[in-house]
């Protein structure tokens, strides 16, 4: 890793994030910045006074983040629409990873807008590292939420490259759901595969073991994976029962390719995942056209 940043709100949250900050750039010895956005949409004294108490309160702190992570970081204090902003100086700085803590969510607010995170993981062009966990050393067992795709391949090759990946204990998931397959089965769909709907299940699962292994082979993605799982269900509902049910500190998975409005106004799976699971989890963009 060559680069980070951190965006932080000063909150306990943050505090994981900036752990888990320090912990990389000790690793990797890379710069590193840290970012806090004062919300420019309120009266411009409160504004101006909570810069100036802002850094104030990290320029306190400097030594203590130095000795975290065994070098010094650059420090930005910035305004304006805080999704809006972390993303513009992630591009700018060419950071090659963007960590944040999970923020405080606002209901009403998020039904209509999303929160911050949110925002900033819909239309971010570098990679987002959500810290939930209090950093325990490295990752030790990740899952890689894949579909087959470009994204989802691109999303694997990060991560490696990031070295957010273990040597051994690397698990990749695809999720498929039978039901939505026998349904366009039942109306005829074009192309879809003449099986009697009580076996489709199983057909489907075979099927997608093959396009898996067919994927990560001619991705070259074989040595980075260990464990394949193939389960039923739909993505969300099947990583909540993995992250819940075994041993995971980190997941992985790309976000899709939507541009303007939908990509503001659309949820994903990666919303859902952020909203619900507790693990660490990476959101990488698709690849630069």
């Amino acid at each position: 890793m060559k680069s980070l940043m951190l965006a932080t709100d000063l909150s306990n949250r943050s505090e994981r994030a900036l752990l888990r900050a320090a912990n990389l750039v000790r690793r990797f010895d890379c710069p590193w910045f840290i970012l806090h956005v004062v919300d420019g949409d309120q009266p411009q004294l409160r504004v101006e006074l909570e810069v100036e108490q802002v850094r104030r309160y990290l320029a306190e702190r400097l030594d203590y983040f130095s000795e975290l992570a065994g070098r010094e970081p650059e420090i930005w204090v910035e305004v304006g629409d805080p999704a809006q902003h972390i993303g513009d100086c992630a591009r700018w700085s060419e950071v090659e990873l963007l960590v944040m803590g999970s923020h405080r969510k606002n209901p009403l607010r998020d039904i209509f807008v999303g929160t911050t995170l949110e925002r900033v993981i819909r239309t971010s062009q570098v990679p987002v590292l959500l810290v939930n966990q209090v950093p325990e050393g490295d990752y030790k067992a990740p899952l890689l939420a894949v579909d087959c795709s470009s994204t989802s391949a691109h999303a694997v090759r990060t991560s490696q490259n990031l070295g957010l990946l273990p040597d051994s204990g690397v698990r990749t998931v695809h999720a498929f759901d039978p039901l939505g397959s026998t349904m366009l089965l039942a109306a005829g769909a074009p192309g879809a595969p003449a099986a009697i709907p009580g076996d489709y299940a199983a057909a489907e699962r075979t099927r997608i073991t093959r396009e898996l292994e067919e994927f990560l082979h001619r991705e070259g993605l074989e040595s980075q994976v260990g464990l394949r799982l193939v389960e039923e269900g739909l993505p969300m509902t099947v990583l909540r029962r993995l992250v819940n049910d075994t041993p995971t500190d980190l997941l992985v998975m790309g976000t899709r390719g939507l541009t303007g409005v939908k990509r503001i106004m659309i949820g994903s799976v990666a919303d859902a995942a952020m909203r619900e699971l507790e693990c660490d989890i990476l959101t990488v963009p698709p690849a630069k056209r």
